[in-house]
């Protein structure tokens, strides 16, 4: 037994903990490069790994140093992030492998397994836990790559190493009695490590499809959000064209009463069209000189205007931000057309929007309240649920509003009261630079 236990443990196992280290580092960093020097690096760590498995070779302070050293090394040439993250990484990746060695050999101890083969039980059931650890770190530290999947996956997917662990056990435990099941005992040893990297890699790629999923529907959601703006546009552009041509023939006939010298007349004219409105309301109510910003609050200005609903905008913001323009339009154009969805409901006189958006100290805000009917409803997880009517993509605008935040680790307050509803944004430039 114990010759076939060393000829697999000195190959297979090492090749199985840089498979185990890999999605760790990945889960905290992202995907890596493929340069021809991250795949030396994986060589050397697996060269190491091999040579330490002889274990007389190197004291146990040189092999733990020795692995450390390896961890940061690879994260280094496959990884470019700053040393702080990496050495982070490493100690967090290293320490939870040691501890978790340490704690299985104990619980193995207690159990009076016999001394000769708790290292090798001990090897096989510690890299099953590693594996568990690397999906639950990629479960919380990356939530919204997960969301999607339901949770009562994710505890069946937990039942496979549960199991696998109890088996292995069990496994090694016959083998140590009856000495023909040993090469039994380490193929199924590493079959089960096999078995459970290959669950735990199809989980995160059924993760990464419903993200995918989910950025999808954000940027359909994105692309019809900017279909009605560009309809918006084509009306106002429309009706911009009609004031021109009303202007000129205005124009005409007060040129008409000044070269008829009827003064009187021009003047009484004049002050009827100031009286109507012509000219009078300003087109834009916003000019920071951000492009995507000023567009869109102009435009809900512009049909806001058209629907009777008073719109108070402050915008101070400067020309530049250091946010994509996709994300703006999404967070703005949802927010206003929410706005002005829940004033619709509402008679003309009780019709109101406010918007302030400032820029401090690298964090943008932005504020916006708008008269609501009362008939705001929240779902059990407090979000509050569309009053559209039909299917489609309606409902899902906050949504989209908070996956556009989260690149920015920004956040969004909602708030009803006194049929005033209330939505404030956040965005931080600074994680920018971090991330």
């Amino acid at each position: 037994m114990r010759e076939y236990l060393s000829l697999m443990s000195v190959f297979l196992l090492p090749a199985l903990q840089l498979l185990i280290i890999q999605r760790c580092i990945t889960t905290l960093f992202g995907s890596g490069n493929r340069k021809l020097t991250g795949y030396i690096g994986w060589f050397i760590y697996y060269a190491f790994l091999v040579v330490a498995e002889f274990g007389i070779l190197f004291p146990p302070q040189f092999l733990l140093f020795g692995n450390i050293l390896m961890v940061f090394m690879v994260s280094t040439v496959t990884r470019k992030r700053s040393i702080k993250k990496r050495c982070i990484c490493t100690l967090l990746i290293c320490t939870v492998w040691m501890v978790v060695e340490i704690i299985v050999s104990f619980v193995l101890e207690t159990m009076s397994v016999e001394s000769e083969i708790i290292a090798d039980v001990g090897s096989f059931i510690s890299k099953i836990y590693m594996l568990l650890f690397s999906v639950l770190l990629g479960r919380y530290a990356k939530e919204k790559q997960y969301s999607e999947i339901p949770l009562r996956y994710f505890i069946i997917t937990l039942l496979v190493p549960i199991s696998s662990i109890y088996m292995m056990h069990y496994i090694f435990l016959m083998a140590s009695i009856h000495e023909e099941y040993a090469f039994f005992s380490v193929i199924a040893g590493v079959l089960l490590l096999l078995v459970n990297y290959v669950i735990f890699t199809v989980y995160d790629r059924i993760g990464q499809a419903a993200e995918l999923h989910s950025q999808n529907r954000l940027y359909e959601q994105q692309l019809n959000l900017c279909s009605r703006q560009a309809e918006e546009k084509e009306s106002y552009y429309i009706e911009l064209r009609r004031m021109r041509h009303d202007m000129k023939n205005h124009l005409l006939g007060i040129l008409g009463m000044v070269n008829a010298a009827k003064t009187e007349d021009a003047r009484e004219y004049i002050q009827k069209m100031l009286d109507d409105g012509i000219g009078g309301k300003a087109i834009e109510i916003s000019n920071s000189g951000n492009i995507v910003v000023d567009s869109l609050v102009n435009h809900k200005y512009a049909l806001a205007l058209k629907e009777n609903i008073r719109f108070d905008a402050n915008v101070f913001i400067p020309q530049v931000l250091p946010f994509q323009g996709g994300h703006l339009a999404i967070i703005f154009g949802n927010l206003l057309e929410n706005a002005l969805e829940a004033c619709r409901k509402l008679p003309q006189e009780q019709r109101y929007i406010t918007l302030e958006c400032t820029y401090i100290k690298e964090m943008l805000q932005i504020c916006i309240k708008n008269s609501c009917p009362p008939e705001q409803r929240k779902s059990s997880s407090g979000r509050y649920l569309t009053t559209k009517k039909g299917n489609g993509y309606h409902g899902i605008g906050l949504v989209s509003v908070k996956q556009a935040l989260a690149d920015y680790d920004g956040e969004l307050f909602t708030q009803y009261e006194n049929g005033e509803f209330r939505a404030s944004a956040v965005l931080y430039s600074n994680s920018i630079e971090e991330k």
